[in-house]
């Protein structure tokens, strides 16, 4: 599935998921009962911070709620760039279809299945880019057309 249309958000998506700790057990491919909770059930706090997910809560499985929930909770300690930063994110997470976020996810998966030095290699990468003006990121897309995200993140394939 080409995403060079949402190319943007999966870029950010995939930084917020290098930036983010992935439960151990989803890791290991274990099923571990997690009670998480209700939007109802979130304090008006969490609930205004983790604005941009209200409307998918219901889809969102525990062990991933109870990691957004840690997230909010650290979130009054950020500094307001990076809670504007942590907004933006989380609004571009929303915007990406559950299979946007499966195929980031599974980026990710393969990125911790790597060496610790390509790791490093491929975030210095990403930091790189996301040092780029949106005129240098627009530009680097233009002279790429019709690439997919997949093809952009050639990087990750460990071949």
């Amino acid at each position: 599935m080409a995403l060079s249309s949402n190319y943007g958000v999966v870029v950010a998506a995939l930084l917020l998921t290098l930036a983010l700790p992935f439960p151990a057990h989803a890791a290991k491919g274990t099923a571990a009962p997690v009670r998480a909770p209700e939007w109802s059930q979130l304090t008006s706090e969490q609930q205004q911070i983790l604005a941009p997910l209200a409307n998918d809560w219901p889809n969102i499985e525990g062990p991933r709620r109870n990691k957004w929930v840690q997230i909010a909770k650290r979130y009054p300690k950020m500094t307001p760039q990076q809670q504007s930063r942590m907004q933006s994110q989380m609004k571009q997470w929303a915007a990406l279809t559950p299979q946007e976020r499966a195929e980031v996810r599974a980026r990710y998966k393969k990125l911790q299945d790597m060496p610790p030095e390509k790791r490093e290699e491929i975030r210095r990468k990403w930091r790189e880019y996301d040092k780029l003006t949106e005129q240098e990121k627009h530009k680097l897309r233009e002279a790429h057309p019709g690439r997919s995200a997949k093809q952009n993140t050639h990087s990750l394939d460990v071949d």
